[in-house]
Formats: C-alpha cells, structure tokens, sequence
C-alpha cells in the first residue's frame, strides 16, 4: 500500500538481524542488494539493520551506528570483519559464506520464540520530518533494566564520488537515527529530536524511502551482567515505506550459490548417514 502520511503498527514478533558493513568493503557491496531482496521476501519476520563503522574510510559513518556498534561490542568482541551479522543478539556470523549460518539462526529464534512484547507504535511524517511514537508496554510486561529504542533507517542512500565504492551508487538499510529510552534513566538521542518519552523525529529531508525499527531491549548497563543467550530483544517490530526491489538480471544472486552448497552437503551427509544405518542392519 502506499503511503498516507502516517500509520499504526501492532506486534513484536519480528527476529533482528543487525549487521556490520562499510561502503569501502567489496563482498559487502556485492550482497548488498541480494540482501535486499531476502529482506523483502522475509516481510516482517525479519528487521534487518545496517551499521557503518566511524573509520574515516566508510562514506556514511552515521554516529548512531557507531554508538549501536559499541553496544554489540559488549557482549561480542569478536565483532570485527566486515560484512558480520549478529542474529537476535546470538552469535557473530562473518563473511558471506556464513549467510546459511545466519538463515539458520533466524529460523532457530523463530522457533524457541515463546513470547514477546507487544509493542504499539504510530508512525506520522509531514515536508520535514518522520515523527515516531511509541505506547509503553504495560507495567507488568516491562523490566526497570530494559529500554525503548527507535531505530531510524534510510533506504538507498546514495554515496558520494570521493569515497572508495566497489558497489553501486547507493546502499541500503542504513541506520542514521537512533532515539533510545530507559525505563529508569535519561533517554539517549542521537541526530534525532526526542519531543516528549517514547516520542521522536527524524528529519526526512530527500528520503523517499525509509523504515522505523522499534526495539524493546535491555539497557548497555544490563547487558555487562548478562550473557547472550539471557539478553535477545524482547520485541521487535518495524514499519517500511519502500518499494520491493525487483531488478531484471541474468546473474546469479552470490548468497544462492552458497545456500545450494550447503544444501547439497547436507543432503550428502544424510544420504551417508542412511547407508550407513543400512550396513549396519544388515
């Protein structure tokens, strides 16, 4: 459907794939529009996030990235190749031949997924700016370490001539405003404009196409006292104003050909497997 000015979106239940990538990185760009179309096929079971690093290399280097960054950074030091993806605050995944790995994930959090938040969220956008508020969940569905962060993401953003580009003219699903509110502390804002609690805008400016991610999630400070598995988001929800992305091509997209791989190796193991188990009845 087309977009009206605004909108409300009800639910939770989607998984976050949050991913480490730079303009200057070759496999990145590569995938990146193969991404694209994974996420669109997804809908909303997934929220995939893009995070350019602050190296003075990168084209974007959006502070928000860097502080979101930092924040995987304390339960995944590991987190250093570029392109890496972190499923629902799980394990880090690197390079492009880990997507099966990532596919994995996702379809593993999808199905230990025994609750969520419900998060309520109305979105409203005029000539300058995306105005994002929140409904806090109820009382007893919050928890004093945890918090509320509105994620503003920019779709095909365009990369300037000057800066080291092995892909094409734009990237997508990059972060480039975030707004986070601790139910106990000072909320945290980040090129954003915070109007009031759980409320925030984002300037449009020439963006035609964009998502807002909200995320009910625990506090930095929380997760120095936990471990991955005991800090995965408590709901996730997102609203898209975008087009499919449908390109005409001949080229096989580079994450199917790994995907097969895979699949055909597993396919080899269990038909070995099944001869084996033969033999041995016999």
């Amino acid at each position: 459907e087309s977009w009206k000015g605004s909108a409300f979106i009800e639910g939770g239940h989607s998984i976050l794939v949050e991913e480490k990538t730079a303009t200057w990185c070759e496999s990145c760009a590569q995938i990146d529009k193969d991404l694209e179309i994974i996420t669109d096929d997804h809908g909303s079971r997934i929220s995939m996030i893009s995070y350019h690093p602050s190296d003075d290399i990168d084209a974007f280097q959006p502070p928000a990235a860097e502080h979101r960054l930092e924040r995987l950074g304390l339960q995944h030091p590991n987190l250093k190749a570029t392109p890496s993806f972190v499923v629902h605050n799980g394990l880090v995944r690197e390079g492009v031949e880990s997507w099966p790995d990532v596919q994995s994930d996702i379809l593993k959090e999808e199905s230990s997924q025994r609750g969520y938040t419900n998060l309520k969220v109305t979105v409203e956008t005029n000539d300058t700016e995306i105005q994002v508020s929140v409904f806090p969940p109820i009382e007893q569905a919050t928890d004093n370490q945890t918090q509320i962060s509105i994620l503003f993401v920019q779709h095909d953003k365009q990369i300037s001539d000057e800066f080291i580009n092995p892909g094409t003219k734009s990237r997508d699903r990059v972060l480039v405003g975030l707004a986070e509110f601790p139910f106990v502390g000072n909320p945290v804002s980040i090129d954003t404009t915070i109007i009031a609690p759980f409320m925030a805008t984002y300037p449009i400016d020439s963006m035609d196409e964009w998502s807002v991610i909200v995320v009910h999630e625990y506090t930095n400070e929380a997760l120095l006292n936990k471990t991955i598995e005991d800090s995965i988001p408590l709901g996730v929800v997102e609203i898209s104003v975008k087009d499919p992305h449908r390109e005409e091509s001949t080229e096989i997209p580079i994450i199917l050909p790994i995907i097969i791989f895979v699949c055909i190796g597993a396919l080899g193991i269990f038909s070995f497997e099944n001869k084996k188990k033969v033999k041995e009845e016999e």
